[in-house]
């Protein structure tokens, strides 16, 4: 059997109350010097709603209160008794399954806070992420617009560079055809050298002529 009110195990003197519910002495002096209600269902207590009782009756004191008692008194105080025990029990059963709960609702709300901290802090990350996504995209945006310009002014360079060819082309061609009119005229203006007739005959001034050699000996 235990207290119904700190719900420790009784040994030895107890108290019952009127309303059915079994304290320690301790606590039955609390009660009586505080408001004088029971823990269990509230009802206002006297010391004349309460009783002593003993927890571990001996033998001789089961021998000497059954004596000279009818059966059928006895049949009814044992019914009461179990009654009253089985009672204790279900207020036993269920005070661990209030504390139990307690405890699972306490641990719940701390979960609960738990959750609603790393949600808080995802939401923030999400949303530092969504403003990082949007910076990106206009990044993005400005680079694709960067990129466009620069398409467009290369396009406008090839065609300068295009035209520039052209005109490079042309002028090579109007140089080379100036060229070849320039080279042209001077080759009329200076005509071929004639061949020189008298250059296979001898000089007759050589000495080295045979004939001029054959006078001079005679």
């Amino acid at each position: 059997m235990k207290c119904n009110a700190c719900w420790r195990e009784l040994e030895g003197q107890a108290v019952s109350t009127t309303c059915g519910h079994l304290l320690c002495t301790e606590d039955a002096k609390k009660i009586l010097s505080n408001d004088g209600a029971c823990p269990i269902c509230d009802q206002v207590l006297s010391k004349s709603h309460m009783r002593p009782v003993d927890i571990n009756p001996n033998d001789d004191w089961t021998n000497m209160a059954m004596a000279g008692v009818s059966p059928q008194i006895l049949m009814k105080s044992a019914y009461r008794s179990v009654m009253f025990y089985i009672g204790q029990k279900e207020l036993e059963m269920q005070y661990k399954m209030n504390r139990i709960v307690g405890q699972c609702r306490q641990k719940c709300e701390l979960m609960q806070a738990k959750f609603t901290e790393k949600l808080e802090e995802v939401h923030t990350a999400y949303q530092k992420m969504a403003k990082r996504c949007q910076l990106m995209e206009q990044e993005i945006e400005n680079l694709m617009r960067d990129k466009q310009e620069l398409q467009e002014k290369f396009a406008e360079k090839s065609r300068q560079k295009r035209k520039l060819d052209e005109m490079y082309d042309q002028l090579r061609s109007e140089y080379e055809s100036a060229k070849r009119s320039a080279i042209q005229p001077a080759n009329n203006y200076f005509p071929r050298a004639q061949p020189n007739l008298f250059s296979g005959m001898p000089n007759i001034m050589d000495s080295n002529d045979p004939l001029r050699q054959g006078n001079l000996i005679l």
